[in-house]
């Protein structure tokens, strides 16, 4: 019997380390399994208690009953006379023990205890696995794919599985089965069969936790990441700052060569990274933000929403593919980007100039025909310069020779433009 009682506690404690839970836990367990057991066997009305020696693995069950003057419920009680023909020295309300052995309780009540002390263990492990990993949210973990579908991805983490589900899957990978995987604990769903553990490769935090391993700056602090914004698998700009004004905040992430940000771009499946130095004057973080792109101006629209002004031939590149950078950067910002080509927007400027002239301001133009010329409509030098020639013959009764010597007139001189170019400039 006591080689048996050892075979059970080890057999416990085995339970114990493999499911990573309390060997008390277990003990208890099992407790309450075989008292489901009794009221298996005997009733669900019946009082069962039993203890299990942590020592010696000894088990000992027993049916509780009260003793009464007069049986209601002989489930739950006894009579006086019928306990004292076992003890003399019992009296009223005292507890009447019958012991039971565990092979009283039948092959069906036995499976049941079975059945019950793996679900209370299953459910510690459970539990266990839900409050480690609750602990890891927003940190990377490593595992390896075991199933890919079309919806999500498999993941072996070891003693535990987890899913990277569609919206935390790169387009731009593909995943095979038994390859090794990072991702970042996105969260943990609670189930009805267990803790869901979710993971995610297109979360910012995920490249925010791989700058954080790579780059010992931003690990001591000495760097820190302000904002994150990505289009997983093409292209994401990393805000940065310090307080330190030795250092380079941008080389330091970087590295010589780019050596650093090259195996953050690695794990990332080719992900182009932007790296830029944040500031709180909005012009200058929207011009740092459009990189590659060179940013000339940024001209206030209205709330929330600006132009920025590049060269013609950094329009694409400040676009960017599908409209992904000036997306990125409109994200990083927190505003509204609208992108002019440098030529398009000198040109608006010349026009509005333009139309804020009065054709009766013009000084070298004949009183007749700048009445003529409200008359029919051209207010402003603007729309007398844009209208066409044909127009202005037949509205204004002018010959070919008229309207060029009118355009000639109303047409801007070159030195003008010059001071307006550099009235711009200062």
């Amino acid at each position: 019997m006591a080689n048996e009682g050892n075979l059970i506690i080890e057999s416990i404690k085995s339970i114990a380390r493999a499911r990573g839970v309390k060997f008390d836990y277990v003990i208890d367990s099992l407790a309450e399994a075989i008292k489901s057991g009794v009221r298996r066997k005997f009733g669900k009305g019946v009082n069962a208690e039993v203890s299990v020696n942590k020592s010696t693995g000894e088990i000992k069950i027993f049916i509780v009953k009260k003793v009464v003057e007069e049986v209601k419920d002989s489930n739950k009680e006894i009579s006086l006379e019928e306990a004292r023909i076992k003890d003399e020295n019992y009296k009223l309300n005292d507890d009447y023990r019958i012991p039971i052995s565990i092979n009283e309780l039948g092959r069906t009540a036995v499976e049941s205890v079975k059945q019950a002390l793996t679900q209370k263990v299953s459910e510690a492990e459970r539990s266990r696995i839900l409050a480690e990993y609750e602990k890891k949210i927003g940190e990377i973990v490593k595992g390896i794919v075991k199933v890919v579908s079309r919806n999500e991805v498999l993941v072996d983490l070891g003693p535990v599985e987890a899913v990277i589900p569609n919206y935390g899957m790169m387009k731009t990978e593909h995943y095979r089965l038994d390859t090794p995987i990072r991702a970042i604990v996105s969260r943990i769903d609670r189930a009805q069969w267990g803790p869901k553990i979710i993971l995610s490769r297109t979360d910012p935090k995920f490249l925010e936790r791989l700058l954080f391993y790579e780059i010992p700056e931003i690990k001591d602090g000495l760097i820190q990441v302000i904002k994150i914004v990505r289009e997983p698998g093409v292209r994401a700009k990393v805000a940065v700052q310090t307080l330190d004004p030795k250092i380079d905040p941008i080389g330091a992430c970087v590295g010589y060569r780019g050596s650093r940000i090259q195996s953050v771009v690695k794990e990332l499946s080719g992900e182009r990274i932007d790296i830029i130095q944040w500031s709180k004057e909005p012009t200058i973080q929207v011009s740092r933000s459009l990189s590659p792109a060179k940013v000339k101006e940024v001209v206030p629209i209205a709330e929330g929403h600006v132009m920025a002004v590049v060269p013609d031939d950094d329009y694409s590149k400040a676009i960017g593919r599908n409209g992904v950078n000036v997306d990125l950067a409109s994200r990083l910002c927190d505003l509204e980007i609208e992108i002019k080509k440098i030529s398009e927007y000198e040109q608006e400027l010349k026009d509005k100039k333009l139309s804020e002239t009065r054709i009766e301001d013009i000084p070298d133009l004949d009183k007749k025909l700048k009445k003529r010329l409200i008359e029919k409509g051209y207010t402003n030098l603007l729309s007398v310069l844009k209208a066409p020639r044909e127009e202005l013959q037949f509205l204004l009764s002018l010959n070919e020779d008229e309207v060029n010597h009118l355009l000639e007139v109303l047409k801007p001189s070159e030195q003008e433009e010059k001071e307006d170019a550099q009235e711009k400039g200062s």
